[in-house]
């Protein structure tokens, strides 16, 4: 891939990310939200559902109960417009608060946690005790980070008006989940440095081909 692919291709990613943000605040933000921005806020959480519909073992049934539920919400789009926030606040509580508990049922060994068995996929040399122990310990963070973001999100749902929560869930989140990439990544230099490097790029290929096996083992 030239320099100058890779530049274009960044840029377009970027922007996409930007404009996500933008029509999920506009959507979660407002009592009224447009169409649009109700389909590309729920866009992501769709293909999520779709994609690992498909990589069931049920693909069809589970296929055919995500038509079903789309057909419904179509021809409830109104009713369901009027509550958009409620769908927005589910969909993040939701997600945070289901990643801290798959963070968090793994932690019982330093071998077993998740950032350790996503290290293991990452790295093909042999990983010793310490190593381990910093991957467990960098688990327990991200199992924190997603249990405090759960609940800071349904407190400002419940006390704070609309639009700060949706500030919160829209924009405050995913950058603080760039931070927790980035900072991770910076504080794995300082602390291991001389152990075998691999990017956030390859720790997100790592998570996909994890979760892929664990689909296959099930």
């Amino acid at each position: 891939m030239s320099p100058l692919w890779r530049t274009l291709r960044l840029a377009v990613l970027a922007m996409a990310g930007l404009l996500y943000v933008v029509m999920d605040y506009l959507a979660s933000s407002s009592d009224h939200p447009p169409v649009y921005a109700v389909v590309v806020g729920a866009a992501p959480l769709t293909l999520g559902l779709l994609t690992a519909s498909w990589n069931s073992r049920l693909r069809w049934p589970a296929l055919l109960a995500c038509a079903a539920g789309l057909l419904a919400i179509v021809g409830n789009l109104d009713r369901l417009l009027a509550h958009a926030a409620w769908f927005y606040l589910l969909q993040h509580a939701g997600i945070m608060s289901g990643l801290g508990f798959m963070f968090g049922s793994t932690l019982r060994t330093h071998e077993g946690a998740l950032c350790s068995r996503i290290a293991r996929i990452a790295i093909a040399a042999p990983l010793d005790a310490a190593y381990f122990h910093y991957t467990w310990k960098v688990t327990l963070v991200w199992t924190v980070y997603f249990a405090v973001s759960a609940m800071l999100s349904l407190g400002l749902f419940a006390l704070a008006p609309l639009a700060w929560w949706a500030f919160y869930a829209a924009v405050l989140t995913p950058v603080s989940l760039g931070l927790m990439f980035g900072g991770e990544y910076l504080i794995r230099q300082l602390v291991l440095p001389d152990s075998p490097p691999f990017s956030i790029a390859q720790t997100i290929q790592s998570y996909r081909k994890y979760s892929q096996c664990r689909d296959n083992a099930d």
